[in-house]
Formats: C-alpha cells, structure tokens, sequence
C-alpha cells in the first residue's frame, strides 16, 4: 500500500512537471510569435542589399549611414522626437494636476469625471482625431504643430494621471499636514514636500505618454502637414510607393525607443516603491 501511494505520488508530480513545461513552451511561443517579426526588422536593417533574404550573408551599417544622409528621414525623426518631449511636458503638468485634484478633492460625479479623463485611452485614435480636427476647423484654427502637440498631449496625459494617482494614494499624507502646520502654505508644501516624493512617478508617466507619441499613428494622420511629418507617417508613406532597408532603420530606431523607456519607467517606479518599504521597515 505504501509502495503504491508512492507511486502515485511520484505519478502527481510527473504531471505537475508537465503540465508547467507544457505551459512554458506555450508561452514561449507566444512570446515568438509577437516578437519574431521585430527581430527580422531589426537584423534587416544590417542587410548589405536593397532586396533583403535569408540567410544574411554579411551584417553592414551601409544602409544606417544612407538614413543619416536622408534629409526627409530625419526631419520625421527630429518631429517625433521633439513632438513627443513637448507632448510629454504638456501631458505631465495636465496629468499631474488632474491627480492632485481627484485625489485631494471630494466632489459629486468624482467618478465621472475620472471616466472621462481616462476616455482618450478608451476611444479609437481615429474618434479623437476627428473630433479635435473637427473643432480646430470650427474655430478656424489651422493646422500646425501646437495642434499636434495638443493632440498628443490629450492621448498621452491620462498614463500620467494613472501612474501619478496611485502614487498619490499611497503617499503619507501628514507629511504635507505637518509641513503645513510649521508654516508653510499649500504651494510651498506642493514644491518641497508633495512634488519630490511624487517625482518619479510624474517621470515615469512622461515617459510613458512619450512613447505612446512616438508610436501614435491613426490619429496623427488627421492633423499632420507634410512639414510635421512624424516617422511612423513617413514610414507609412514610404511602404506606399518602395521599400527599402531605410524603413528597417527607421523600424528599428522606433522599437528600439519604445523598449528602451517604458523599462526606464519601470525601473523609476520599482525603486520607488523599495525605497518606499525600505523606510516603513526602519520605521517598525
């Protein structure tokens, strides 16, 4: 009997071992097949030749020197990158105040109001283009960058409520009381106490909210110039017409960026939240 439950024990196991293999291997398999098409832009973008194959015979950086030289390319490299800071700035003031007042604040329809802040990341791209197209025309206001960043700001700025709402959640709040109550008034409060603690997270959104500029496509069709051209237009206008090894640099450069930052992000707010135990250890 004993010999028996042994076996069947050791049987239980054996499952168990499969079952998270068999998990794994799904997974990893999931992970391939969303990732696998990045890979072969970027080891693309070190093709020697104008037609690309496989297997690469040898990797060059010809066609990255070509994309420097291409004054179009970099010109919708330089208004996604400037597009994105500005839109990043803008959506960290707005986000960050509009925490502040939602959390701070008790007020009828608070949840209302926190669904339609949120409404950007909600609705299509293609919705909130047309509608801030369609207002701009009415106010007859052309288009133009500050319509751009506006845009980008409007899509980007509820990443930054978000990370900055629940960092303000989590944030003592008798700090800021006793602050006020050794005489210092609520701006002076917000600048020395509330701002230094809630900075990473108002960093980390702005990162966020730039990323999500750099990659944004479908509405940024609707208030685009051919002067303000951003990369994943131009790449779209690029695919119409030829394509060349310089859409895999371009690609690459946009993964590249939006990999990179959202990493940054995490790692802002992951020691934030160590420093954050760290002292209510010390402090028990």
């Amino acid at each position: 009997m004993v010999r028996s439950l042994a076996i069947e024990m050791e049987i239980q196991t054996k499952m168990k071992k499969f079952k998270f293999n068999g998990l794994l291997v799904i997974t990893a398999l999931v992970y391939l097949f969303l990732f696998l098409p990045v890979i072969v832009v970027i080891l693309m973008s070190f093709h020697p030749d104008p037609i690309v194959s496989f297997p690469i015979p040898r990797f060059t950086l010809k066609w990255y020197k070509i994309f420097w030289e291409d004054y179009a390319l970099i010109q919708s490299l330089k208004n996604s990158f400037v597009l994105g800071i500005c839109s990043a700035v803008v959506s960290g003031i707005i986000g960050t105040l509009a925490a502040i007042g939602f959390v701070r604040s008790q007020f009828k329809g608070k949840q209302i109001f926190g669904a339609i802040i949120l409404s950007p990341m909600i609705l299509s791209g293609i919705i909130t283009g047309i509608a801030l197209l369609s207002f701009i025309n009415y106010l007859n206001f052309p288009k133009s960058f500050p319509l751009q960043v506006v845009g980008h700001a409007l899509l980007t700025f509820p990443y930054v409520f978000l990370v900055v709402q629940t960092q303000l959640y989590g944030l003592d709040r008798s700090i800021e009381e006793a602050s006020m109550n050794l005489g210092a008034n609520e701006l002076e409060t917000f600048f020395y106490i509330t701002l230094p603690n809630i900075l990473p997270s108002v960093i980390a959104g702005m990162l966020f909210g730039f990323t999500i500029s750099i990659d944004e496509f479908v509405a940024t069709q609707c208030w685009v110039t051919p002067s303000t051209e951003t990369m994943p237009i131009k790449i779209f206008s690029m695919l119409r017409y030829e394509v060349t090894p310089k859409v895999n640099v371009l690609g690459t450069i946009i993964v590249l960026v939006t990999i990179t930052l959202p990493l940054v992000a995490e790692k802002l707010i992951a020691r934030k939240i160590n420093v954050k135990l760290s002292r209510e250890k010390k402090n028990k």
